[in-house]
């Protein structure tokens, strides 16, 4: 194979991207420990019909900042981005861009032969993925006459803590169980890790508290209770 370098250049319909990242795959997680992860990354890919070969790195970032690089070989990208929550955090993480440098055969009708040339260029396809904490809760109620009253705590796992802490959840909902279904009372936002409601109701009822997932913090539902 000459080298296009050598001679005149690649025509003008020559591929510009012998080589297009279209999508990857990885899964968000969530972590009750502050143990690293290899967290696995593939990638689908388009191939132009002059592609020959290409090699590169696609960047693992949060917040804009750096975490890992991947390696891009051929034209599979499946590797493992080595990440540490008790250094980089709970949230949004992303995979992508990629810098690929690619190398495509062209035909060249005037000498009639086929060349090589290459393509440096940054593939900007792109997907966030969560690192979630592990969240746990409970719900406790007292009853006077009439009155329930409810009392929830609830926490999540920091990893650079290395332990559980306060969980100040959005949108929490206290519930009760009406017939086979359970029917929202409240929503609220906790409050250094807590939060308390009162209900009328002269029957013994379930209740139960309910988290909906966060960015940074898995959903979680405490332990129904009677009272």
């Amino acid at each position: 194979m000459t080298a296009g370098l050598l001679a005149m250049g690649a025509p003008a319909h020559a591929s510009e991207r012998p080589i297009d990242i279209t999508g990857y795959k990885v899964s968000d997680i969530t972590v009750g420990d502050s143990n690293c992860r290899n967290l696995k990354v593939s990638a689908s890919t388009k191939i132009k019909g002059e592609y020959v070969d290409s090699s590169g790195t696609v960047d693992v970032t949060r917040g804009g900042g750096v975490i890992d690089a991947l390696w891009l070989d051929g034209r599979q990208i499946t590797d493992r981005a080595f990440i540490c929550p008790s250094f980089s955090g709970l949230g949004t993480y992303k995979v992508g861009p990629a810098d690929i440098f690619a190398e495509f055969d062209y035909y060249d009708s005037f000498l009639e032969d086929y060349w090589s040339d290459y393509r440096s260029y940054i593939d900007d396809t792109s997907k966030k993925f969560q690192i979630r904490g592990k969240t746990k809760s409970t719900l406790s109620a007292k009853r006077k006459g009439s009155k329930v009253t409810l009392t929830a705590k609830a926490q999540v796992y920091s990893p650079e803590k290395y332990r559980y802490a306060q969980y100040n959840s959005v949108g929490a909902k206290f519930q009760v169980k009406s017939g086979k279904k359970w029917k929202t009372i409240k929503t609220i936002n906790l409050k250094r890790g807590a939060a308390s409601i009162n209900v009328k109701q002269s029957k013994r009822k379930s209740y139960r508290l309910q988290i909906p997932t966060a960015t940074w913090a898995a959903a979680n539902t405490s332990k129904s209770i009677s009272k």
